[in-house]
């Protein structure tokens, strides 16, 4: 009986000796654990443990933005990252930002000078602060609306791609002003926000409203009517429609839409419907004409489907069926 109640005795005790163990470690995806007891000087670097399918040198993918063309929006491109002991998925995220984009997609550009550095990478309670060295306010655009529109949209491309990992939902970028090491908070004019004044920034949040989503695309495309700017539209018309037709010329575009109806105003009538897949999608729009002989018109509901390219773009049939028939 005393032997029995040995063995039991040592198998309670292995027991709660796993428990404590497990209850030490929190699984997660390849970035910094946060600390709930507001430790703002904690700092865990990716510490992903062996038995997670994301181990060292395995691979993960993050979404990185990028500045499309000459638009104030951000699209968004895939990269590739090997997981290290050296550095979080967050801070190889944003170092990526910083190198800019392959060359190959010309049509993306960095907002961030290349030879700014990451200072530090430090979590805090409840978000992740940022400190990039002082060559982030380097100016790139001669321009003052246009460096203003650069930062802002600097400091939400490191927001919105750093929160797309999934480790954290907002962002503080500081910046190391004299090379010491320490971080200061930019005011709102500093990041772009020059409306706000000499107020500091908080932490951010994603904002999904200076992404090239269905919807800024689409928007795009209408505008581009109004000011009959085909050039512009050319950039937002899929290669290849739903059943594999291609677009056509920029020469037989012009051509087409001059004989047109001008398009006046126009309205979405809701958010876009993404498929599954996230490859296609479909936005009801309300457009209002001017014929060639001052006839008002509108047409109202219209489906436009649009294809997922690089960026969202409108099909050619969807954008033949934006004008009514005379």
């Amino acid at each position: 009986m005393r032997r029995n109640n040995w063995k039991i005795s040592l198998f309670a005790a292995l027991l709660c000796a796993l428990l404590a163990l497990s209850g030490c470690t929190r699984a997660y995806y390849g970035g910094i654990v946060e600390r709930e007891d507001g430790d703002a000087g904690a700092y865990t670097q990716d510490i992903l443990p062996e038995s997670q399918d994301n181990a060292y040198g395995s691979n993960v993918t993050a979404t990185l933005y990028y500045r499309y063309m000459a638009e104030d929006l951000l699209a968004a491109v895939e990269q590739e990252f090997t997981v290290t002991a050296e550095k979080t998925l967050e801070e190889m995220a944003i170092q990526a930002l910083i190198d800019g984009p392959d060359d190959a997609l010309y049509q993306y550009s960095a907002l961030i000078s290349s030879e700014t550095e990451i200072v530090s990478v430090k979590e805090q309670s409840g978000y992740l602060s940022v400190t990039l060295s002082s060559e982030f306010l380097d100016e790139m655009v001669q321009d003052i609306d246009g460096e203003a529109t650069r930062r802002r949209l600097a400091v939400q491309a490191i927001v919105n791609t750093v929160t797309g990992i999934g480790n954290y939902s907002r962002v503080l970028i500081l910046v190391d002003r004299t090379g010491s090491g320490n971080g200061e908070r930019l005011t709102y004019a500093e990041a772009g926000w020059e409306e706000n004044g000499d107020r500091t920034i908080e932490p951010m949040a994603r904002d999904t409203s200076v992404l090239l989503t269905p919807e800024n695309a689409l928007e795009i495309v209408l505008r581009s009517l109004v000011e009959k700017d085909y050039d512009r539209l050319e950039y937002y018309l899929a290669d290849r429609d739903y059943d594999g037709s291609p677009a056509p010329t920029r020469e037989r575009l012009s051509e087409m839409l001059s004989a047109k109806a001008s398009v006046v105003s126009y309205a979405l009538a809701g958010p876009a419907t993404v498929s599954p897949d996230g490859q296609r999608a479909v936005a009801l729009v309300d457009i209002g004409y001017v014929d060639a002989g001052g006839q008002m018109a509108e047409l109202t509901g219209l489906p436009i489907r649009l294809i997922r390219e690089d960026v969202w773009k409108v099909s050619f049939q969807s954008l033949e069926t934006m004008f009514p028939e005379y």
